[in-house]
C-alpha cells in the first residue's frame, strides 16, 4: 500500500461505497452509469488510492490462496490502513479500534452481499464463524509493529486487545524463550479486573477464561497469583453477570492447575474457594464440583507414591482438602501392593499431622465397614493405642470378610510391634480368620507376642482352640525363634503314650520344624529319634523376608503340581469343581468352571484315592477362569494328607517349586 496518500475517513467510506458498486456492476450491466456517475464525482486522492490499491492486489493476487474476492480485499485493506494511520498519530486508542472495525464492517455489508463472502456459507452449516469486525479487528492486530503491541499489552488497555490476540504474542514471546516478559503481560492482564468500569472487568474476565493454558507457561507464581486475583474479584463483584464470567474463568485456571499438576496453584485454589464461600456460599457449592480438585487427589496420590520425594506442595493441598484426602489416602493403602508404597502412604498421613489423625479415628469410630476397615493399617503405625481402644467394638459389628480385611491391614502396616497389637484381637477375631492372626503374629517379628503363643500351642482343643490354631502357634513360635518354646515344642516331638507317639504326626512334624528354626543343633536329633521323614520336614514353612518388596509374603511355598488335582468347592452359592496346578500348606490355585463370589468361605473337597482332603477355605481374588484359596481350618489328618501331595509332587520333580512370585496372590 505504499506511495498511496493519507486518508480521512469520510474517503475510507467513500471508497467502500465505490468498490460497492463495482460489484453491482458486475453482476448486473444496468447499474454501469450509476458506476460512472459515482466514479466522477470522486475525490481524487480517493481514486488515487484505489486505483494503487487494486494493482497492488491483482499483482499478488496469483500467490495468494484465499477465498475472499479482490473487491472485498481491497475494502479491508483501506478500512485496516486507516485505522493503523489514525492509531499510530495517537488519534485514537486501542480501545476504539474494535468500535471503529465496527463502522466499518457495517459500511461493507452491501458489498459483502453482494459478494455472498463464505461467511454466510459457513453460517447456513451451522459453524462458529468470527463476525467481520473481529476479521479486521485481527486484520488489524497483525499489522501494529512488535513494539506498539508490547506497549498495549502493558498498558491499562490490554483488556481491550481480543484475548486471540494476546495468545498469539505470548506464545511467540514463549517460543522466543522470553518467560519474563511473557509474564510481565499476562499479569498486566489479569490486573485489568482491577479497572473501576465495569467493560474492561468483562472483557478481561472473558480473556481468561480463553488464556488459562498461557498462564502455566512462563511457571513461578503466575497461575496462582492469577488464581488468586480472580478469587478475589468473584467474592467482591456485586453485577451478576460479572460473577459469571469470573467464576468460569476461575474454573479454567483450577483445571488448569491440576492438569499441570501445579500444586502452589492447587493450594491457591483451596484457599480461594474459601473465601468465596464465605461471601457466597451458593455460587462455591456450585463450583466445587466444576473445579474438581477432590475428584482429582486420587491421581495426585497415585503420582506422588511414583516419585522419588512427595512433593511439599502438593501435601499443603492435601491439608486444605483433609477431610477427601484422608479418605483417599486410607482407600489407597488399603489396595497396596507394594511396602514402599504403604510406607510412603504412612509419611503423607504423618505430614498431614493431627487433623489428619482425627480425621481417621473418626472414621474407624463411625464409618461404614469398608471405611472403616480402611484405617486400621494407617492407625495400626501412626496411633496403634486409639486402634486397640476403638477395633475391638468395631469388629463386633463386622462380618468375616471385614475380620479378614482387619488382619491384613495390620500386617501391611508393618508396625514394629503389629504382633502384639493382633493378640490382642484374637479373642474377638471370626474363628476362621484367626488362623491367619496366628501366622501374622509369627510374620511380625514381635517376640513381645511369644508367651501367649506359648500357651496356645500346648492347648489344643481343651480351651476351645481348635487342633489348626495349635498348629499355627506352634509355626509361628519358629517363626519367632523363642527358646523359651523349646520344651513345649519337645514335648510335642518326643511324648509317647504306651508304645505309640502321643500326638499326631502333623503336629509333631510342625513342632519338629520350628525347633530346627529355633536351635539348628536339634537337627540330626530330630530326624534320628522321632522317626520323621527327612521330605515331610522340608516342606516347611517361610520366614519373614525383611527385603521383600511386597506388603504380604507367602506364608508357604507354593508347588506348581505335574498333574492337576481335582476338587470340589461347596458354599452357599452351590458346588463348583476345580482344578487345582499350584498347592501349598497355605491354600492354591486353581482353574474354575463358574463363577465364584470373591472374599466368600467354601468347603474344600479333594480326593486323593479313596481318602478326601477336607478344609475351609476363603476365597481370594480370582482371574479369568481362576480362582485362589486360602485353608482357614482343617483336621490334622487332611493336614497330613495334604503334606504328602507335596512331597509326592517334589521327589516327582524340584523344578516344580514357585520360586518367582510377583506377590499378587494372597492364598
Amino acid at each position: 500500500m505504499g506511495g498511496v496518500v493519507p486518508l480521512q475517513e469520510q474517503e475510507v467510506i467513500q471508497a467502500i461505497r465505490l468498490l460497492t458498486r463495482f460489484g453491482e456492476a458486475g453482476k448486473d450491466e444496468s447499474k454501469t452509469p450509476i458506476l460512472q456517475k459515482e466514479l466522477s464525482e470522486t475525490d481524487p486522492n480517493t481514486k488515487l488510492n484505489l486505483q494503487q490499491l487494486l494493482e497492488s492486489l491483482a499483482a499478488n493476487l496469483p500467490s495468494e490462496k484465499t477465498e475472499t474476492p479482490l473487491l472485498m480485499k481491497a475494502a479491508e485493506h483501506m478500512a485496516i490502513r486507516f485505522a493503523l494511520e489514525r492509531y499510530s498519530k495517537g488519534e485514537v486508542r486501542v480501545n476504539a479500534v474494535h468500535q471503529m472495525m465496527e463502522h466499518m464492517s457495517r459500511q461493507m455489508d452491501t458489498l459483502r452481499q453482494i459478494l455472498k463472502i463464505q461467511e454466510d456459507k459457513m453460517g447456513k452449516a451451522g459453524l462458529l464463524v468470527e463476525s467481520h469486525a473481529d476479521i479486521l479487528d485481527r486484520m488489524f492486530w497483525a499489522e501494529v509493529p512488535e513494539a506498539g503491541k508490547k506497549s498495549v499489552l502493558l498498558s491499562n488497555e490490554a483488556a481491550c486487545v481480543p484475548p486471540r490476540n494476546v495468545r498469539q504474542f505470548v506464545e511467540l514471546l514463549l517460543e522466543r524463550g522470553d518467560k519474563e516478559g511473557a509474564g510481565g503481560i499476562l499479569l498486566n492482564y489479569v490486573g485489568c479486573l482491577d479497572a473501576k468500569d465495569i467493560e474492561p472487568r468483562r472483557k478481561t474476565a472473558i480473556g481468561l477464561s480463553q488464556l488459562p493454558d498461557l498462564y502455566a507457561g512462563p511457571g513461578g507464581t503466575l497461575l496462582a497469583t492469577t488464581i488468586r486475583k480472580v478469587g478475589e474479584h468473584l467474592s467482591k463483584e456485586q453485577d451478576s453477570e460479572l460473577q459469571s464470567m469470573l467464576s468460569s474463568a476461575f474454573v479454567r485456571l483450577s483445571q488448569e492447575a491440576s492438569s499441570r499438576r501445579n500444586y502452589p496453584a492447587v493450594s491457591e485454589v483451596c484457599e480461594s474457594m474459601d473465601v468465596v464461600a464465605k461471601a457466597r456460599p451458593v455460587l462455591a457449592s456450585d463450583m466445587r464440583p466444576r473445579i474438581g480438585v477432590e475428584n482429582r487427589l486420587p491421581e495426585f496420590i497415585e503420582e506422588a507414591l511414583g516419585s522419588s520425594e512427595i512433593p511439599k506442595d502438593l501435601i499443603d493441598v492435601l491439608r486444605r482438602t483433609s477431610q477427601a484426602a484422608v479418605e483417599h489416602l486410607s482407600d489407597r493403602f488399603f489396595r497396596c501392593m507394594r511396602r514402599e508404597e504403604c510406607d510412603r502412604m504412612v509419611d503423607m498421613v504423618r505430614e498431614l499431622g493431627s487433623p489428619a489423625l482425627a480425621q481417621l479415628r473418626e472414621m474407624l469410630r463411625t464409618g461404614q465397614p469398608r471405611q472403616a476397615s480402611s484405617t486400621v493399617g494407617l492407625l495400626s503405625r501412626l496411633d496403634v493405642g486409639t486402634m486397640l481402644e476403638l477395633l475391638p467394638v468395631r469388629l463386633k459389628e463386622f462380618n468375616r470378610f471385614y475380620h479378614d480385611v482387619v488382619v491384613r491391614q495390620v500386617a501391611y502396616g508393618a508396625a514394629h510391634d503389629r504382633g502384639r497389637s493382633l493378640l490382642e484381637l484374637l479373642e474377638i477375631i471370626d474363628p476362621l480368620v484367626l488362623p491367619q492372626a496366628v501366622d501374622e503374629i509369627g510374620m511380625s517379628g514381635d517376640r513381645t507376642a511369644s508367651e501367649p503363643l506359648i500357651v496356645m500351642a500346648q492347648v489344643g482343643e481343651a480351651e476351645s482352640r481348635s487342633p489348626f490354631v495349635q498348629l499355627k502357634a506352634i509355626e509361628s513360635l519358629g517363626r519367632l525363634r523363642e527358646p523359651e518354646a523349646v520344651p513345649v515344642l519337645r514335648q510335642i516331638v518326643e511324648a509317647k503314650k504306651r508304645w505309640k507317639w502321643a500326638h499326631h504326626r502333623e503336629l509333631r512334624i510342625a513342632a519338629a520344624q520350628s525347633l530346627v528354626k529355633i536351635d539348628p543343633r536339634y537337627g540330626s536329633q530330630v530326624v534320628a529319634d522321632s522317626g520323621l521323614e527327612p521330605a515331610e520336614l522340608a516342606i516347611a514353612p517361610l520366614d519373614a523376608a525383611p527385603a521383600c518388596p511386597w506388603v504380604r509374603q507367602r506364608r508357604y511355598e507354593r508347588i506348581v503340581l505335574s498333574r492337576k488335582v481335582s476338587a470340589q468347592l461347596g458354599s452357599s452359592w452351590g458346588k463348583s469343581s476345580i482344578m487345582i496346578r499350584e498347592l501349598s500348606l497355605g491354600g492354591g490355585m486353581g482353574t474354575k468352571e463358574d463363577n465364584l463370589r470373591i472374599g466368600s468361605e467354601a468347603n474344600l473337597d479333594i480326593s486323593v484315592g479313596v481318602r478326601h482332603i477336607r478344609a475351609q477355605v476363603l476365597l481370594r481374588r480370582s482371574r479369568v477362569n481362576e480362582v485362589g484359596f486360602e485353608i482357614v481350618n482343617t483336621d490334622l489328618e487332611s493336614r497330613y494328607r495334604l503334606r504328602r501331595i507335596l512331597v509326592e509332587a517334589l521327589q516327582r520333580g524340584p523344578e516344580n517349586k514357585d520360586i518367582d512370585w510377583d506377590g499378587k496372590r494372597k492364598a
